[in-house]
């Protein structure tokens, strides 16, 4: 069973994009919530140290775009099956998830 390790939603934004996308497409998964505090040990579960990361099996899968790529190809769903609909799908999330960089610099969490 697919395992992911996240942080607080209400404070990792990047946490909770691959829990809503696995939550609302109904793929299962078992959730790990890692707390953020001086003894915390990321390093155990992901080789950057950061949240989120997906582990399945012996695969392990950091940051929460790199997660969204890997489940859409075990899970069809993931993106639009319309050529155009995807297209603008991915071309959406690449902008979310390059932006916010005054966000990202207040709130460093992953």
């Amino acid at each position: 069973m697919l395992k992911l390790h996240i942080a607080n939603k209400n404070y990792s934004s990047w946490s909770l994009r691959p829990w809503v996308l696995m939550t609302q497409l109904g793929i299962p998964f078992e959730e790990t919530l890692n707390q953020f505090t001086e003894d915390s040990n990321f390093k155990a579960f992901s080789p950057t140290g950061l949240v989120p990361c997906l582990v399945d099996g012996d695969t392990v899968v950091w940051e929460s775009l790199a997660i969204v790529e890997y489940l859409a190809e075990q899970y069809p769903q993931v993106w639009p099956s319309d050529k155009d609909a995807r297209a603008w799908a991915r071309s959406a999330t690449s902008e979310m998830h390059a932006n916010f960089s005054a966000l990202r610099n207040e709130c460093p969490i992953a």
